[in-house]
């Protein structure tokens, strides 16, 4: 009982301890502590094939791309994270933090500040697709891809805030220019940044 209470209690000051970070510092980020962050996000957790979020009818249609700028062990580019695996397949051989930030919306530099970003992507097509005959047609699957892609972003926050990590999440975008620095083509459709590294004040 003793042992229950001190996770309730430790998951509550994991709730309470986060915030948006906008600060970084140049320190880097051990691979393993990103590895944490892409499982919390859509990591397999039941033998059925169930994940870490939920899905409406299991559709996982979420699609991570883990943004490498300062990770330890890893080059700077961009991977797409295998849920299957938990491993991670180089799709851009250089760093795009930089683009990003310029198809932000106003001024954001904590983007090309952090030491990595996660972009938690969905397949709206599959979503819309899949769904079509529940209303609003046309748009009840993609509510339900926005759903999922926040309870991924919140499971990365507190993991990251659970690790001393700071993170913000990043949905001021320009969505044509974001897809044209990750060369997604649709239906595949950026909807959240999550920017991660150690506090400027942890330097």
């Amino acid at each position: 009982m003793q042992t229950k209470e001190r996770n309730v209690a430790s998951f509550e000051h994991t709730i309470r301890s986060r915030y948006s970070c906008r600060d970084f510092s140049p320190q880097t980020v051990p691979r393993a502590l990103l590895d944490r962050l892409l499982r919390a996000a859509q990591g397999i957790t039941h033998a059925d094939g169930k994940r870490s979020v939920p899905s409406a009818s299991s559709l996982y249609s979420l699609k991570l791309l883990a943004i490498a700028g300062r990770i330890r062990g890893l080059d700077a580019a961009a991977y797409i994270f295998d849920p299957e695996s938990c491993r991670l397949e180089t799709y851009l051989d250089h760093d795009v933090r930089y683009a990003l930030q310029h198809a932000a919306l106003e001024e954001q530099p904590w983007i090309g500040q952090a030491a990595g970003i996660i972009t938690i992507c969905a397949d709206m097509g599959a979503a819309t697709q899949t769904f079509a005959d529940q209303p609003p047609y046309g748009s009840r699957g993609q509510r339900y891809a926005w759903i999922e892609a926040g309870a991924a972003a919140q499971n990365i926050q507190l993991q990251a805030t659970a690790e001393e990590l700071g993170s913000v999440l990043v949905a001021g975008f320009r969505d044509e220019a974001t897809a044209e620095a990750l060369v997604l083509e649709a239906p595949i459709t950026p909807l959240i940044h999550l920017c991660f590294g150690w506090p400027a004040a942890k330097q």
